[in-house]
């Protein structure tokens, strides 16, 4: 559907209807009117436009219907009540919009959205709702405010968005192509090209990589990415090897939208202002500022899991869960009228943990999948996480039992919440009552989760929002926001330190190391992977000593590695997801992974189902039709 076709929309819309403005934002089709009861009951017209012209319609109220704020505001509060645990109303004249921030959404929605339905009738605004994360976190209101500002920008981009949408397809010859600037045997970023389409998946850092080389950044500079003439970016996770460099591309000019989850977003508001703080307090520059974390947000557009979306002329995407961490997806990309789906994996997990659900094998076809290959060896094997769990608990207690400390280096988001979820269900159980030390962004990731319980498996929902029983709101959880906090952890009886960074490249995990790591009580436990060349490796393999800020520190305290606690899938679980697809691929691409790795999995997919296989390097173009 063109722009020109888009005065069809009219059609549509009942006699004596007053439009105001109708437009693209988007995907969608928006129509904005100062019609009150069109505005309060337009479900038989919005369903009648949807199933001809199969995108997704909204109705919004124009500036000349809706109440003025101070009025809409208290009309809302009368409605809501305290019942909802009511924070903050965010209006958006430009948009129509209203966002309700509240600690019990469910409260403001009401029974088959009656509240809604309420609030639209007595405000005359079209509510949005948000829940309030459990969790005080200002890294978290920082994002949270970034996602509602200028919401004038945001009307006029989205528009632009969908007209180039929608710009009619060139005819020629149709093919596909796929280039590795990073995530072929390391860091991710893919560009996917069609005749009409460049489309950026992921762009992160290697963190194995010596800080400011050229291994430590995707190819950006590589002839094929002009990002001018890049149309979108998708980013399926916000862990720093997929999302580090995003804000990096607006920097150099991209103006285009993200694509990613709500979580995700989030995310990587809060790990891209981390990575920024952290090259600062290491006397170090970061490649962009937060000005350049601004103009990505402001330019995110968040679908939720199976929600198809048109992105260019050629292209729709859907995301659905990987299981990896909150809001991880798995990318599936249709191209053409039926030319060609690829499905790019990110970081997937085919395993159902403590947070989350199992990566999702529902799509309908997929000719090329391009999966990662992190334990793709011949010898990775994962042991089961009863196994895991029991063999970290074992460890935990012999060490807290003679009076020492267990460090664990996790990423802030993943693995930490993995082990939180654990030891919570110990508490339950009056097994465990340690306090449990939270350093390093891992209490700000809480509060998200907290935020997306819909995000999260049936187990942990039905603790947050049934039983009143968070694990991340236990007694003995102590965030370290501070030197003093810090000293306390380190000073205080026998406790549980979670501690970032995950691969022990930086972070407050070296002060522990400098003033732990000597006394032979403690322990530190591994339970996610350790890339080639990162400390985390080099003490995984049994060094004597490291040197921490110029000082040389002799590793007298116990190590073990736990494996089985890993977001992502073994070798077999790879196998098993591919075999367990709805549609099996025809080839399959592997990344993401060390470069033997990447070649054993090749081969043993190819063994495994008879499949086309392959292991490409960094700036190698795979034509895949």
């Amino acid at each position: 559907m063109s722009a020109e076709e888009l005065e069809e929309v009219k059609d549509y819309i009942p006699a004596g209807v007053s439009v105001d403005d109708l437009r693209f934002e988007g995907s969608d089709i928006v129509i904005y009117t100062d019609s009150e009861e069109f505005f309060l009951d337009n479900s038989d017209t919005v369903k009648e436009m949807v199933s001809e012209l199969k995108k997704r319609v909204e109705v919004r109220p124009s500036s000349k219907l809706f109440l003025e704020p101070e009025k809409a505001e208290k009309k809302i509060k009368e409605v809501v009540e305290d019942k909802s645990g009511l924070e903050d109303l965010i209006f958006q004249p430009s948009l129509g919009k209203v966002v309700i921030r509240a600690e019990k959404p469910g409260n403001v929605i009401g029974s088959k959205g009656s509240g809604l339905q309420k609030i639209k009738e007595e405000s005359l605004w079209d509510p949005q709702v948000e829940r309030v994360p459990a969790i005080s976190s200002k890294v978290v209101d920082r994002a949270r405010e970034l996602t509602v500002e200028d919401p004038e920008f945001r009307k006029e981009f989205l528009h632009e968005v969908g007209k180039k949408i929608r710009l009619e397809k060139s005819v020629g010859d149709e093919w596909i192509r796929v280039s590795g600037l990073g995530g072929c045997r390391q860091v991710s970023c893919f560009l996917l090209q069609s005749e009409e389409s460049n489309i950026l998946m992921d762009a992160g850092i290697n963190p194995s990589a010596e800080p400011g080389t050229q291994e430590n950044f995707p190819y950006l500079d590589a002839p094929e990415l002009d990002l001018k003439a890049l149309d979108a970016v998708v980013l399926s996770h916000a862990h720093a090897d997929h999302a580090t460099m995003i804000p990096y591309l607006y920097k150099m000019g991209y103006e285009g939208p993200l694509y990613c989850t709500k979580p995700t977003r989030d995310l990587m508001i809060m790990n891209t202002l981390d990575y920024i703080g952290i090259a600062h307090s290491e006397g170090a520059s970061a490649p962009y500022d937060s000005s350049h974390i601004k103009q990505a947000v402001k330019r995110t557009i968040t679908p939720d899991y199976g929600e198809v979306t048109d992105i260019t002329p050629d292209m729709r995407l859907t995301l659905k869960n990987a299981g990896h961490i909150l809001g991880s997806s798995l990318v599936h990309i249709h191209v053409g009228e039926g030319l060609h789906n690829i499905l790019y994996t990110g970081d997937y997990n085919y395993d159902q943990s403590e947070m989350l659900r199992p990566a999702d094998t529902n799509f309908q076809r997929v000719e090329t999948m391009i999966t990662e290959s992190t334990y793709g060896g011949r010898e990775d094997e994962q042991q089961p996480r009863d196994k895991a769990q029991k063999k970290f608990l074992s460890k935990m207690k012999q060490t807290l039992n003679k009076g020492g400390k267990v460090i664990v280096p996790v990423f802030a988001v993943g693995r930490s919440q993995e082990i939180i979820g654990m030891l919570a269900d110990e508490l339950d159980r009056d097994y465990f009552d340690y306090p449990v030390y939270l350093d390093g962004m891992i209490n700000d990731a809480n509060a998200l989760h907290t935020a997306y319980p819909e995000y999260l498996s049936e187990k942990v929902q039905d603790k947050i929002l049934e039983e009143d029983d968070s694990p991340f709101l236990k007694e003995n959880l102590n965030p370290v926001g501070s030197h003093n906090e810090r000293k306390e952890a380190m000073d205080s009886g026998p406790a549980v330190i979670l501690t970032t960074s995950g691969m022990v490249t930086g972070g407050p995990i070296m002060s522990y190391l400098q003033n732990l790591a000597m006394n032979e009580k403690n322990t530190l436990i591994f339970v996610g992977y350790q890339a080639e060349g990162t400390l985390g490796r080099k003490i995984q393999n049994g060094v004597d000593s490291i040197e921490v800020n110029g000082e040389k520190i002799e590793l007298n305290m116990d190590t073990a590695t736990v494996s089985g606690f890993s977001a992502h899938s073994d070798r077999q679980q790879i196998i098993n997801f591919c075999r367990n697809l709805r549609s099996s691929p025809n080839k399959v691409l592997t990344n993401h992974g060390e470069e033997k790795k990447c070649f054993q999995l090749a081969s043993g997919l190819h063994k495994a189902l008879h499949i086309d296989t392959s292991a490409p390097q960094n700036l190698d173009v795979t034509r895949l039709n």
